[in-house]
């Protein structure tokens, strides 16, 4: 099964965990847990509140290390929620 990256968290999903477009069509960009029924679950959430959000995981769970953590918020620009030229 193919492994895709969520262009809003950075995290790896695959097509079974896909987030859903309005008509509830899959939609491959990004995790259930970011987009639901064509929408962000959570709309206000900004990059520097990703940020610290893996940061806290980090430390308080063992889902992820602070290694992995830092890794992931330098790539979080690059990704389509979070690149400038979608504003």
């Amino acid at each position: 099964m193919e492994t895709l990256i969520c262009q809003s968290c950075g995290w790896p999903y695959t097509k079974t965990t896909s987030g859903t477009n309005r008509d509830r069509s899959l939609n491959i960009d990004y995790c259930r847990d970011c987009y639901q029924d064509g929408a962000f679950t959570d709309r206000s959430l900004n990059l520097h509140q990703l940020e610290v959000k893996l940061l806290e995981m980090a430390e308080i769970h063992d889902d992820i290390s602070l290694e992995e953590a830092q890794q992931l918020i330098k790539k979080l620009p690059e990704l389509k929620r979070w690149r400038m030229d979608n504003i």
